[in-house]
């Protein structure tokens, strides 16, 4: 069984016949103490562990796999590609949001209602995945200001129109969503946008910011 820290092979105790992954995923965190690195993927077997597999995973015995790989980073890279791949998911629901549009038009509730939820799916992650990455780099949220705005009024305003959607489906008001599939969710997505453009661009420039070397240069 090979064990690694990215290409590396990590230490652990000799009786690792009774170790899960999870205990190896802690060796392998130890080993980045005192590094600005943390550990945002699993692979077993050479395939990625997703979201929802990873507490079964972790819990197994890791001598289940004949190979275990711990993907490391560094926390402004790690968030500033969960963002990116944040921003297509959300640019993909423009569509979704038209074919409810169309469906709900026509009388097809369940096909609108069907979309819709998978739209709101996405948005409850795109609020997950600012909140989380901010969290992670130490983002200020009152003073982090994004296109004009605080980055806490994005996430309020975020929230609210999550929450005023989500009313409108479970009660199944119609005309209200159709107001706001046709003459509201456009403008409102394109600030969504917007606004995780303007995140990942300020993750990236701190990050860039902070990698450079310090400026030794003593002025007389």
């Amino acid at each position: 069984m090979n064990i690694l820290l990215d290409n590396r092979p990590i230490a652990l105790p000799a009786a690792t016949d009774r170790f899960t992954v999870g205990q190896a995923l802690e060796a392998a965190r130890m080993s980045l103490t005192g590094s600005d690195l943390l550990i945002f993927g699993v692979r077993c077997d050479d395939v990625d562990v997703s979201p929802e597999q990873l507490d079964g995973v972790l819990a197994s015995p890791a001598q289940g796999f004949g190979k275990l790989q711990f993907i490391s980073g560094r926390p402004a890279d790690v968030v500033s590609a969960a963002l990116r791949q944040t921003r297509l998911a959300l640019a993909d629901t423009f569509v979704t949001v038209k074919e409810a549009s169309d469906a709900l038009a026509h009388g097809r509730v369940n096909d609108a209602m069907s979309s819709l939820v998978r739209c709101l799916s996405v948005w409850g992650q795109t609020h997950e995945a600012v909140v989380q990455g901010g969290t992670l780099c130490g983002l200020d949220f009152e003073h982090v200001v994004i296109h004009g705005r605080p980055l806490l009024d994005w996430l309020h305003d975020l929230a609210r129109q999550l929450r005023s959607l989500k009313g409108a489906i479970e009660s199944r008001d119609h005309v209200l969503l159709g107001d706001i599939l046709q003459y509201e969710l456009d403008e409102t997505l394109q600030g969504w946008e917007s606004m995780l453009d303007g995140i990942i661009g300020y993750v990236e420039r701190q990050s860039a910011a902070a990698s450079q070397p310090a400026d030794r240069t003593i002025t007389p």
